[in-house]
């Protein structure tokens, strides 16, 4: 197409000089269509000529792979025969492993029930030998159980009485130490009025009381001369037993300021035990409290029940850390 183009072209030279101005233009404008025709026509061309060759590779693949697919069906035919040959083998060996199992599954059921007869007497004589030994256990279990209560119970008695005379000791020496107490107060008494000063027992503890007359001036909390001399006394019983608690506790009768009362009650057991403990009395053994109006002796009624009310009260206790401690180890 190409070649037809160039001749055209050459032939419109040649008789270019023969035509018009306007004849030459259409001859140019043909020209120009005929080369732009020839380059679609070659690119055509090679664009066949690339599919073609496509084309031939892909026979070429199709013819190979047809090869192939003949050879995988010569060989998957012969794994067929293969197959059918062992299933006609397995079929033969099923066959014969059944006639066995019948054979087999005779003498096993014979065999078995013999076994199971056997197995019973055996069961049966195990179950009488284990009901015996369970019975010889248990009655082993109840003397071991016996013997050991016994040896528990009677070395816990033996324990027991072991600490009750421990503890009887312990309540003899405190008895005998508060009764010395005791009788150092009843000799101080002998000193001082009755009305000055008491002494009285109540739940193994002695309540020692000494009147607000004894001890301070009206509404102060100076102690008295003969009120330091009780208590120096009192201090000299004191000290010499180291197995005894104190506690000072201060009252006072309803009148004034209940607030005031209190504070006077709690400065004055305070002095008091100041005293006490100058004098010797061990200050770990002793505390002191006030107790205001708030546990009086008689109703504030009377005079006569308000100075009774008015008054410092020692209360002497025997000191129980060792017997708790003795306690509290069982």
């Amino acid at each position: 197409m190409k070649h037809y183009a160039i001749i055209l072209f050459v032939a419109m030279a040649a008789f270019s000089s023969c035509v018009t101005q306007k004849e030459y233009q259409e001859l140019e404008e043909q020209k120009k269509y005929y080369e732009s025709e020839a380059q679609i026509a070659d690119s055509l061309r090679n664009e066949y000529n690339k599919l073609a060759e496509e084309n031939r590779q892909l026979e070429i693949e199709f013819r190979n792979t047809r090869l192939d697919l003949e050879q995988f069906v010569v060989t998957n035919k012969s794994l067929q025969n293969s197959y059918m040959d062992l299933l006609e083998r397995v079929e033969g060996l099923k066959k014969d492993r059944n006639e066995l199992d019948i054979t087999a599954s005779y003498e096993k059921y014979n065999l078995e029930r013999q076994l199971s007869d056997q197995q019973l007497n055996l069961d049966e004589s195990r179950k009488r030998q284990q009901g015996l030994e369970y019975e010889l256990y248990q009655k082993d279990n109840r003397l071991n159980a016996i013997e050991y209560d016994y040896t528990n119970i009677k070395g816990a008695l033996q324990e027991r009485n072991i600490r009750i005379q421990e503890l009887e000791q312990m309540l003899d020496v405190k008895e005998a130490n508060m009764k010395d107490v005791r009788e150092r107060l009843n000799v101080m008494m002998s000193r001082f009025a009755s009305g000055d000063l008491s002494v009285e027992e109540r739940n193994g503890k002695l309540y020692l009381s000494l009147s607000s007359n004894l001890l301070f001036p009206s509404g102060s909390t100076r102690i008295d001369p003969e009120g330091q001399r009780a208590l120096r006394e009192l201090a000299s019983a004191l000290k010499t037993n180291p197995d005894i608690d104190i506690l000072v506790e201060g009252h006072t009768d309803t009148d004034g300021n209940a607030l005031n009362n209190w504070n006077l009650s709690t400065s004055r057991a305070v002095a008091v035990t100041n005293l006490l403990v100058s004098n010797g009395v061990n200050p770990e053994r002793i505390t002191a409290a006030g107790r205001g109006e708030y546990l009086p002796k008689a109703p504030n009624t009377t005079a006569f029940n308000k100075a009774l009310n008015r008054r410092t009260e020692i209360i002497i206790s025997p000191k129980l850390d060792e017997l708790y401690q003795f306690l509290g180890g069982q």
